[in-house]
């Protein structure tokens, strides 16, 4: 394509990502690309005026994303609060959110990652990024030029500085997304993270803050309800001494920190909130002693209660200690005992499981959790089981803003704060995620908000409304509709299975006679009640993916390939499967040019697709060269051999050549693997072969 100007650019449908171009850093040079599964590709550059924040300002408020690229080189990248991407000319080669990261078919848990290295190899050739992590190093990035070696001018000052520069850039912003280390081998820069590994009691009590502020910060941005993880207000040290003064304790020192450091009580690993200090000690027997060793049932010796002791061990082994149970409180305990001896109480999860501090003893500054069956240790110290309570939290609260779920109330919630830009981005997002993992993903929810960011991004407030109303109603709307459609064809392919079935006749002929049956008469009403369904959609929705989609296959099944073309002009996302539909529509209407056009640009988004590989032979059967078909039919079932489209794509190309005998093992095949017998009824010009004696034995003895 040739370059456009930017506000053209802007004006095409799908996805799009404005990125700034790295190698030009005080000429706010900046680029417009397409983005997809089959990779980035560069629109328009121009040279922004003005300042750069309020430009980003104004990409965002339509709903654009921004990144980097080093001018020139194939990669393009972005990194933001919705995640990590990079995409070459060709693909998408780092798919990253907070709790996953992808590197091609390679998964890596970012909190693995250790650093990001920057590297060119020793002759010049490789340059690209990798992670260093706990299971080995993942190269990221990596392009090989072999100029390096064959030019004899190639110089390092000159040339490699400016070739293999964007290692370094991209490097960076990798790592400080990860929040790791960044070690630049390529030009010798390096940059720390954020986060140092505190030494001291008071270090850690540091680390708790930050934690505890990542955690808070998390919290608030949870959808819909978010979560303040408040602590209560620190107690003085004066407070703090009198309290040791009136009980005659001493506190451990871990603890004592975190009352006068960060909080009196509040958010915590309890179920309900931790108790003040004031209320711990209250509700514990402080001055006497903790007398428990190790793990201890309710029971006496004699009781083999199997679930009290699961529950104590299962407890205890996650703490790292014996598994033994040690005590028996039944029977091993003085008659006045009890569980808050030697203890202050931190909290309870409720239905009798509360979580005491041991004060004294050998046990002393230990956590441990009494209830029904039993008490078993649950941190080493207070700081530990706090602390690994907030690692646990973090992450659940980071993998949910890194979920689906949370990216539908987020754009929602963008909507109706009058922020439809940033909205739109989100549901871009959302739809690029869901199209990655499925690439047929029939998934409604995301592409109904698109449909709402988008109509706010564009003013119309009325549609916006009216949509965000069908949302409410069922965020499966566009679904439902999509169902009926499908459900109708299923049920006028029952139908002609059937009509034919009972004559005996597996012709042409008989199959076009038998459809026009079913649609003036049988499903007429059903074919109109689908259609009028998803009408009403496009009425509010015009562009709605997943209609235009299955009324372009609709269309096909009823041989109205200009009609599904229609459709597909409307569907705006790259998705391969409307790239094979395409394709099919031109093939049947007789351009196989553009048929196998389309069918690169599929397989471009999705390399290596059986169905569409295999749909090319069938383009070259449509245009009256079954030679070739067939070669390209027999190499899918070398690789495929259980794909019964290509058994019966061979059978028509080998019936076209005349050779019958071939042909019906191929049918036969492809009746075994599950093939419907219409389908192959339906072929066309292979009448010849249809009216032998072989072909209906064949097709009568698969009676189901």
């Amino acid at each position: 394509m040739s370059k456009l100007t930017v506000e053209e650019a802007l004006a095409l449908p799908g996805p799009k990502l404005t990125a700034w171009d790295v190698s030009r850093p005080d000429e706010l040079a900046c680029g417009v690309f397409a983005i997809s599964a089959a990779g980035a590709r560069l629109l328009a550059q121009t040279q922004c005026t003005g300042d750069r924040e309020a430009t980003e300002a104004e990409w965002r408020r339509h709903g654009l994303r921004v990144g980097a690229w080093y001018g020139g080189h194939a990669f393009v990248w972005v990194a933001d609060e919705l995640g990590c991407v990079v995409w070459s000319r060709e693909a998408v080669r780092l798919d990253a959110t907070r709790s996953w990261l992808r590197v091609g078919d390679t998964g890596v848990r970012p909190e693995e990652v250790r650093a990001v290295v920057s590297f060119v190899t020793h002759d010049w050739i490789g340059r690209g990024v990798r992670l260093e992590r706990s299971g080995g190093d993942e190269v990221v990035l990596e392009e090989r030029d072999a100029v390096a070696q064959a030019d004899p001018t190639y110089n390092y000052n000159d040339l490699l500085m400016s070739d293999a520069a964007w290692v370094s850039h991209f490097g960076r912003d990798l790592a400080v997304w990860l929040d790791v280390p960044h070690r630049d081998e390529a030009f010798g820069l390096a940059t720390k993270s954020s986060t140092t590994a505190p030494s001291t009691s008071r270090g850690r009590h540091e680390s708790l803050a930050s934690k505890l502020a990542k955690l808070r910060e998390y919290g608030a941005r949870g959808l819909p309800r978010p979560h303040d993880y408040a602590l209560r207000p620190r107690l003085s040290a004066e407070a703090l001494r009198a309290f040791e003064r009136e009980y005659d304790v001493e506190l451990p020192e871990d603890y004592a920190l975190f009352l006068t450091q960060l909080g009196n009580g509040g958010a915590g690993p309890t179920s309900y909130p931790l108790y003040r200090l004031s209320q711990a000690l209250q509700e514990s027997r402080p001055e006497r002693p903790f007398v428990l060793t190790g793990p201890a049932v309710r029971g006496a010796a004699e009781d083999t209660s199997v679930h009290d002791v699961e529950w104590v061990l299962r407890n205890e082994l996650a703490d790292g200690a014996s598994g033994q149970i040690v005590h028996h409180l039944a029977t091993d305990m003085p008659a006045d005992w009890s569980d808050r001896d030697g203890c202050l109480t931190l909290g309870t999860n409720g239905c009798g499981l509360d979580v005491l501090l041991v004060l004294t003893g050998e046990r002393r500054g230990e956590v441990w959790m009494f209830g029904d069956p039993g008490a078993v240790r649950i941190g080493r110290t207070f700081t530990a089981w706090y602390e690994h309570w907030l690692d646990r939290e973090i992450a659940r609260r980071r993998d949910e803003l890194c979920s689906n779920q949370h990216l539908e109330h987020l754009a929602r919630a963008l909507v109706r704060q009058g922020r439809p830009g940033e909205a739109l981005a989100v549901a871009q997002e959302l739809r690029r995620r869901h199209l990655a993992a499925d690439p047929d993903s029939d998934d409604t929810s995301s592409e109904l908000l698109w449909a709402i960011s988008s109509a706010a991004v564009e003013g119309d407030a009325r549609r916006a409304a009216a949509l965000e109303v069908r949302f409410d109603e069922d965020p499966r709307w566009t679904g439902d509709a999509v169902r009926e459609l499908h459900e109708y064809i299923e049920r006028r392919q029952g139908l002609l299975e059937h009509m034919l079935a009972r004559s005996g006749r597996w012709t042409r002929e008989d199959v076009v006679a038998s459809l026009k049956t079913i649609d003036d008469e049988l499903l007429a009403e059903e074919r109109a009640s689908a259609f009028a369904r998803c009408d009403e959609v496009l009425a509010e929705f015009p562009d709605c993916p997943s209609v235009r989609l299955k009324l372009a296959v609709t269309k096909l099944e009823l041989a109205d390939p200009a009609g599904a073309l229609a459709h597909l002009d409307r569907h705006k996302e790259e998705c391969p499967h409307a790239w094979n539909l395409r394709a099919c529509a031109w093939s049947r209407l007789g351009d196989r040019t553009r048929a196998l056009a389309c069918a690169e640009y599929g397989l471009a988004l999705r390399p290596g697709w059986v169905i569409l590989r295999d749909n090319i032979g069938t383009f070259f059967t449509d245009s009256g060269e079954p030679t070739r078909a067939a070669e390209i039919h027999a190499a899918t079932i070398a690789a495929e051999p259980d794909y019964e489209w290509a058994q019966q794509n061979l059978g028509v190309a080998l019936a076209r050549l005349g050779r019958d005998d071939e042909a019906l093992q191929h049918f036969r095949r492809a009746l075994e693997l599950g093939s419907p017998r219409w389908r192959i009824a339906a072929e066309p010009d292979i009448g010849e072969l249809q009216r032998s004696a072989a072909y209906r034995t064949l097709m009568n003895e698969n009676e189901a």
